[in-house]
């Protein structure tokens, strides 16, 4: 730097002077004052956050680079690394969301455990509540009525329902008043359809065509009716009017239809004439084989083999059967009038079913050859009275408790003796407590009896004249009443 430079310089510094230029000291100091203003003359750049990041990215993939195998360094690049962390970070979300969802997912199943164990309860305790009741029933005792849970909940859900008397009793009497007036309606419009096929002439003329004949509109308390059948009085078509829903049918042999007409010449045409054209065939090949199935029903328990069985096990067949929506039902019953069995007859499908009514299962049984069908399954039928398997149970427990090491011990301890054995007359079966001897026979005393009713199964205790009769099950009650 030229020496006019520095003394401009050291002029506007204001320390100039006329010796400056013999004074080296002031001249190296002008020197440094003009290298400090050319580094504050050059702009200030301030880097961004993002151009920082980025920068620091950058050198960590060269920092592992130089850790890596010389084989792996190529693939080693600012992009692929930058790739890698945002997978890793997509992932470690991805892992986190999974554990709050499995966690939502575990309550909820746990949730949904607890609901079906709560039905469960409420289930069984509902049982134990109708057993309770059908107990205290059959002792002759004043039964209660047991709340549920969820009767009480309805019960308190029913605390917002209208409890002005007089308001609730008028909207039920308009109401009835509405339904009554509709249900005359639909009478009065389908008893008017019925009435129009009896008397019009022309319907009259197409049934003399088909070699068909109607019945004449007849009234009972339930309905109005007529049939129509053919020459030889097989019954066709039916029709009914039923007073109470005002509703029409129409049954054939294997179907069951609801008539919905508001015109008599509308439900002649449409309701008979044209489905009689349309059916007349069909339901006279369906009547005849209905009757076929019937006939061989009752044929096979005639066979000789059925017919033993049936007198071997006390059993009877009622031949005529009872008919509900399109279905026969022949009974089986045992020697105290109960059903045990039946013989299901579907109309519609023509098919043949065994139902054992006291399989708890309810298992049916479909077959094609009844005879062959029939003597195994009456075989394994279960045939005893209900009070017979009561009398039979009750002889099986006595005998298991009189056999059971601990009673015999019992026993030996009180000096007493039961007989296994029992003896009976016209009303019970009697189970005599004695007095042992020293040998330990029953020559001793008679103290009591346990007896089961013959006439119901239940099991008592009496006093040694046969009186005093006490329910087992209540005998500690019994006792203390005595007392």
């Amino acid at each position: 730097m030229r020496k006019a430079e520095l003394r401009s310089i050291c002029a506007g510094a204001g320390i100039l002077n006329n010796n400056l230029h013999k004074d080296k000291f002031f001249y190296k100091i002008a020197w440094l004052m003009t290298k400090n203003t050319e580094k504050t003359a050059k702009p200030v750049e301030k880097k961004s956050l993002r151009e920082k990041l980025v920068k620091s990215l950058g050198t960590v993939p060269g920092a592992i680079k130089s850790k890596m195998p010389a084989k792996w360094q190529p693939r080693l690049t600012k992009r692929n690394f930058i790739i890698t962390v945002i997978v890793l970070f997509f992932l470690v979300q991805y892992w986190q969301v999974s554990q709050v969802t499995g966690g939502i997912s575990s309550l909820s199943m746990k949730g949904s455990s607890l609901v079906d164990e709560v039905g469960q309860l409420n289930e069984m305790t509902n049982l134990l509540a109708q057993d309770l009741t059908e107990v205290r029933s059959f002792l002759l005792m004043p039964t209660r009525q047991y709340v549920s849970g969820t009767e009480a909940s309805d019960e308190q859900g029913s605390e917002n329902v209208n409890e002005n008397e007089l308001q609730v009793a008028l909207f039920k009497y308009v109401g009835f008043l509405g339904e009554q007036e509709n249900l005359k309606q639909n009478l009065a419009i389908n008893k008017s359809s019925l009435e129009y096929v009896v008397s019009n002439s022309d319907f009259a003329a197409f049934l003399k065509e088909k070699d068909l004949k109607i019945s004449g509109l007849a009234e009972s308390d339930k309905e109005y009716s007529l049939s129509i059948s053919d020459s030889a009085g097989t019954g066709i078509v039916r029709f009914y009017l039923e007073k109470e829903t005002g509703n029409l049918y129409r049954a054939t042999i294997n179907s069951l239809d609801i008539v919905d007409t508001a015109r008599p010449e509308d439900f002649a045409q449409i309701y008979v004439k044209q489905f009689l054209t349309d059916n007349l065939s069909i339901i006279l090949a369906a009547i005849k084989q209905v009757n076929e199935t019937k006939s061989y029903i009752v044929g096979a328990f005639s066979a000789e083999a059925v017919a033993s069985l049936l007198k071997a096990e006390n059993l009877t067949f009622v031949s005529e059967p009872q008919e509900k929506e399109g279905v026969l039902y022949y009974d089986i019953k045992n020697v105290g009038n109960e059903i045990v069995a039946q013989v299901v007859f579907n109309k519609k499908h023509l098919s043949i079913t065994l139902n054992d009514t006291r399989d708890e299962e309810n298992i049916v049984l479909q077959v094609t050859d009844l005879a062959t069908a029939l003597p195994p399954f009456i075989g394994k039928l279960d045939v005893l009275p209900a009070v017979q398997k009561k009398i039979v149970e009750a002889q099986l427990q006595l005998k298991e408790t009189f056999e059971d090491k601990g009673f015999k011990l019992l026993l030996e301890q009180a000096g007493l003796y039961v007989e296994t054995l029992p003896r009976e007359d016209e009303y019970r079966y009697f189970y005599d407590i004695k007095l042992s001897d020293v040998a330990g026979d029953a020559a001793g005393t008679l103290l009591g009896s346990v007896v089961i009713e013959k006439s119901s199964g239940m099991v008592e205790v009496v006093d040694p004249s046969g009186a005093g009769t006490t329910n087992l099950l209540f005998f500690e009650e019994g006792l203390k009443k005595k007392l």
